[in-house]
């Protein structure tokens, strides 16, 4: 089934590099597999990943660059860019890859954000619909020039029916999604990597491989470094259960988790266990109240130093931990009253007790015990009558 789509690049007949030639295996129901290249069949995988916290995603209305995502193990003495390379690929065949925006969670949905980029070194790069394509010089692919656009929530259907018309679905999930933006998180996204490779007629890249994704990538003024500003508490009960308010930097309500742990003397972690909250529990993306964990063992006699700190589950970053300190548990006291008042020694050799019944009105029966001594003298001040 083929859809009437014009893929086209402005100044496409120009371009060294068209999103038109590989138009055909994107609109095809079902792919030809008329060329077979190798055996294995060749596998896409990512050599360097994306940063994932370097840029602040940007609007097409602010009118500037959207940014260079830099890769993840960049230095300031030292810059890498995301990577990718196709293992098993003949000297002889060509190919080229198509980069996207995914969405952060399984399964991989399209996402409204653009990949927008420049001319590139190698082969150049062309963008359209947010989607960018650029051909492979041998098996590895850098990408120096990539950002990620950003689209306002009021514009996320008008963008995914723009990349449904050019069939950007690298999982086939869909664009169901797009009738309920709300559930779409526009301040992260995964790059797509999807590569064809040119089949029997020259220039029509009609064999797909299997498409990746990289690691995810977070609007970098959505999310600020994890700190503990201050808390109400910074002892419990090895019990758990106490109640403490925790004051911090911005947080997302639900990608943050409260860490306790102890190490050992050589710093290994000997016990960990996270503090019980629900996103509910985050107030104004600042503050966390929370319940604090049972330890691993109630019966301590002396207090356990441990720690506290911010770890967001998403990318795993922690903030710098606090000292927090475990308590051993309270003696148990007894529910009698009179077993928690002080007790009341009587010498033998001058009291003793005797037991008196008296019978209420309603017929109750009480028995008081009544010290019985040798002389008034002898009479402890402050006796108390047990009922």
């Amino acid at each position: 089934m083929m859809m009437d789509v014009d893929m086209q690049l402005v100044g496409c007949d120009e371009a060294e590099l068209r999103i038109c030639d590989v138009l055909e295996v994107l609109q095809e129901e079902e792919v030809a597999e008329a060329l077979v290249v190798s055996t294995p069949k060749p596998i896409v995988r990512i050599v360097e990943q994306p940063a994932p916290r370097a840029l602040r995603f940007r609007y097409a209305c602010e009118g500037r660059s959207a940014g260079s995502l830099p890769g993840v193990h960049s230095t300031p003495g030292a810059r890498t860019v995301p990577e990718i390379e196709v293992l098993g690929l003949p000297d002889n065949i060509r190919a080229v890859a198509l980069v996207s925006c995914v969405t952060r969670d399984a399964p991989y949905r399209p996402h409204p954000h653009a990949v927008v980029g420049g001319r590139g070194e190698l082969g150049g790069v062309a963008c359209h619909g947010g989607v960018c394509m650029a051909a492979l010089n041998g098996s590895r692919l850098p990408l120096p020039h990539l950002g990620v656009q950003c689209v306002k929530r009021r514009d996320v259907e008008i963008a995914l029916r723009e990349r449904e018309k050019l069939r950007i679905d690298p999982f086939q999930t869909g664009f169901d999604h797009r009738k309920n933006p709300s559930v779409i998180d526009l301040n992260s996204v995964r790059l797509c990597f999807q590569v064809f490779l040119e089949g029997e007629i020259k220039g029509k890249y009609t064999v797909p491989l299997d498409p990746v994704v990289s690691d995810p990538i977070y609007d970098k003024k959505a999310t600020s470094e994890l700190l503990i500003c201050k808390m109400s508490d910074c002892s419990a009960s090895v019990a758990g259960g106490r109640e403490i308010i925790l004051l911090c930097e911005k947080v997302a309500k639900d990608d943050i988790e409260v860490r306790f742990f102890e190490q050992d003397v050589e710093g290994n972690v000997c016990w960990e266990a996270a503090g019980d909250f629900t996103p509910a529990h985050v107030h104004r993306q600042v503050a966390i109240c929370l319940r604090t964990p049972r330890y691993c063992r109630l019966d301590v006699s002396v207090p356990v130093s441990a720690f506290v700190q911010l770890r967001r589950p998403s990318d795993g970053a922690c903030s710098v931990p606090l000292p927090f300190e475990l308590t051993p548990l309270a003696p148990v006291r007894s529910s009698l009253p009179w077993l928690r008042r002080p007790s009341l020694v009587l010498s033998s050799s001058t009291a003793s007790t005797s037991s008196v019944t008296e019978t209420t009105s309603n017929g109750t029966s009480l028995c008081t015990l009544v010290p019985v001594v040798s002389s008034p003298t002898d009479i402890p001040s402050g006796l108390l009558t047990v009922h």
